[in-house]
């Protein structure tokens, strides 16, 4: 609207208690003041307009043709005020805009129109009220009746796609289900929206997620398909949180998830039964898993792994409690307020759950109870066993039951056991200064194991982790690659995590590293020789490089201890032969799988003497014992004699 310069003005900006009221046929014609059944003609009436509290615009509506309301500008001063309070923590909205002009069908104040009765009826300035007395029928007009269809809807316990955006408040708690697991989620924004699929409803969402040292918010979104007729709430992809069924047990388990997320984020050792996603960057997979040993390290995962979202900080959660929050604590927003009794309920479990104390200490910083309730349900970190970067479910994470007899019962010589525990509980405290000449060489603690197979090389690796309590990263040598600059990327990582994480490695089958070259394969002969031209750098070279460097405690395993090669003496600490295992050996790991678990058997001395007798392996032993308890469970037995023998004449061919 143009402006008359020659206009002197009787009230300042938007403080003239009147409505300026224009109208347009369609949207390609200037607004102008002339009504509907009269000729439109452009009328130069911004000068009036500026000094009016409100402009109030209408057209005809673009299906029935019939005029309605199309926007309303608040110019007045004093309704802003108002308005600041009405939709204070209201995202995208700042109610002191010199043009602030809101649109049909305001969805921002049927949100928040209790909020500004409230403020209306409360107002003591009279100037203030007659101006929000202009305003108010106005919207009244167009609210009402979208709420009072949203009571009747909600009422039965149903809803149709049209209406959806009723029961949808920014700010509040929605609930969902993802990937099979309970979701609440804070709702920022919605709209409808469509695609070649059709029509849906989207619902902009955020909860929040951690990096291993502090938490933030991540945006998400919820979309709900168009449907004909109305749909049961309860059958909705999301809705309400406060309209879940079973409200208290949904705010119970996702405040104990949440408490425990916030636990779990930095790094932990762990253990994890069921389900876990397995990310790389070539693909995402599920795997199970049952009380497998696991790392939580969110930092290390966003290095290694796929980088988690960006958090955005919770300083921006708009919906903290404060002092005006608490002056309006008891208008709820007009959802909550038609499904009072189902909201009071949730809040109630809220006040519950506020109350309990906490079973474990907590960082000093902790999450609120709703933000502990938007916590995502997985923890990013990895998995040991299949040598993965995962994200776990929080609820499947739990404390590692530590085998109490795993190293007493490893079968050594005398006094090994004695040595091997020094020489790693010392290493792991990382309190000895003792360092090379060069700083930073010789930091760490190498083992050298070597015997036949099955005589307990790996076995006393693993007894050890049990014992100091500490993660095993196991890993073969034909796993780190086939190239030396394969193996020098996938080592240098290998011995990087486990010397981060103060986790025991145990590189097993590393012939390929310690062999002399003269029995070295075609391959690694073309990888090892310093004549040829070099795009690869030599196997051992790496190898003794990274070795050098190394701080923690590393378990290499070989059976052929007759082609070691003489340049890795002077890195290896301690070398341990296992000679292959004698009667009384044998005789000791009998007992001890025999006696495994909760399965009696039937066995004497005189049977276990027997059995030691026969050339095995402790593997084989192992794999023995494991296949006849199986026997004797299916047949409801004890196991005995016969069954061990049964699975002996399988394995070797009916010698006995």
């Amino acid at each position: 609207m143009s402006v008359d310069p020659d206009f002197t003005p009787d009230f300042s900006l938007g403080m003239r208690a009147k409505i300026q009221q224009l109208y347009r046929p369609d949207d390609r014609s200037p607004w102008n003041e002339s009504v509907p059944d009269k000729t439109a003609t452009e009328v130069d009436a911004g000068s009036y307009a500026q000094e009016c509290a409100l402009i109030v615009r209408r057209e005809p509506h673009t299906i029935t043709n019939q005029v309605a309301l199309q926007s309303i500008t608040v110019q007045s001063p004093l309704i802003k005020k108002v308005l600041d309070g009405t939709f204070k923590g209201f995202e995208g909205l700042n109610a002191q805009l010199k043009q602030l002009t809101f649109k049909a069908p305001f969805h921002p104040f049927y949100y928040r129109w209790h909020r500004f009765e409230k403020l209306r009826e409360d107002e003591q300035d009279q100037e203030t009220k007659d101006h929000l007395d202009l305003l108010y029928p106005v919207l009244s007009e167009e609210i009402t009746p979208h709420i009072e269809a949203m009571k009747d809807l909600t009422k039965n316990k149903v809803i149709s796609f049209d209406y959806l955006w009723t029961i949808f408040a920014p700010g509040m708690e929605i609930y969902t289900k993802l990937n099979g697991q309970d979701r609440l989620m804070e709702l920022t924004d919605n709209r409808y929206g469509a695609n070649m699929g059709g029509e849906f409803f989207t619902l902009e969402c955020r909860y929040i997620d951690c990096d291993g040292s502090s938490f933030g918010f991540v945006s998400s979104s919820v979309d709900i398909d168009k449907f004909e007729g109305v749909k049961k709430l309860v059958d909705l992809d999301a809705l309400p949180s406060h309209l879940h069924s079973d409200v208290e047990n949904l705010v119970d388990r996702l405040h104990a998830r949440g408490a425990k997320l916030e636990q779990l984020n930095g790094f932990h050792h762990m253990s994890y039964s069921g389900f876990y996603t397995a990310r790389s960057s070539r693909q995402i997979r599920q795997r199970r898993v049952e009380s497998s040993r696991i790392i939580i390290d969110p930092h290390t995962f966003n290095i290694y792994g796929t980088p988690g979202p960006g958090l955005a900080s919770l300083e921006s959660d708009s919906h903290a409690d404060s002092a005006d929050d608490e002056l309006l604590a008891g208008t709820r927003n007009v959802i909550c307020k038609a499904t009072s009794d189902a909201f009071q309920e949730y809040q109630n479990a809220l006040g519950k759950n506020e109350k309990q104390p906490y079973l474990t200490p907590v960082p000093a910083k902790t999450l609120t109870l709703k933000q502990r309730l938007l916590c995502t349900p997985v923890v990013r970190g990895y998995c040991l066993a299949f040598k993965t970067w995962a994200e776990f479910y929080v609820e499947n994470v739990c404390p590692i039951r530590w085998s109490e007899n795993a190293f007493p019962r490893l079968v050594l010589p005398h006094g090994y056991k004695d040595i091997i525990r020094a020489f790693v509980q010392e290493q792991l405290s990382r309190d000895d200064e003792f360092d090379d000449i060069v700083h930073g060489k010789g930091l760490g603690f190498v083992m050298l194991l070597s015997g036949e197979p099955g005589v307990g090389k790996t076995l006393t690796a693993e007894s050890v982790a049990e014992e100091m309590r500490q993660p095993l990263y196991s890993i073969s040598a034909s796993e780190l690659g086939e190239t030396a600059m394969e193996v020098e990327e996938a080592l240098e990582q290998v011995l990087e995590l486990t010397s981060q994480w103060n986790a025991i490695l145990l590189l097993d089958e590393c012939d390929m590293f310690l062999e002399a070259r003269s029995t070295a394969d075609i391959r690694r002969n073309r990888l090892v020789s310093a004549k040829k031209p070099n795009p690869f750098v030599s196997l051992r070279a790496v190898f003794l490089r990274q070795l050098e460097y190394y701080r923690g405690v590393m378990f290499l395993t070989s059976n052929r201890i007759r082609d070691f090669d003489t340049a890795f003496e002077s890195r290896i600490h301690l070398t341990i032969h296992y000679p292959p295992l004698d009667v009384p050996s044998r005789l000791h790991v009998w007992k001890t799988f025999v006696q495994m678990g909760d399965l009696q058997s039937r066995l004497s001395e005189e049977d276990l003497g027997t059995l030691a007798a026969i050339e095995l392996n402790g593997r084989e032993i192992k794999n023995v014992v494991k296949t006849a308890r199986l026997l004797s469970r299916q047949e409801g037995a004890l196991l005995a004699r016969g069954h061990l023998e049964m699975v002996l004449r399988v394995k070797k061919g009916g010698f006995l």
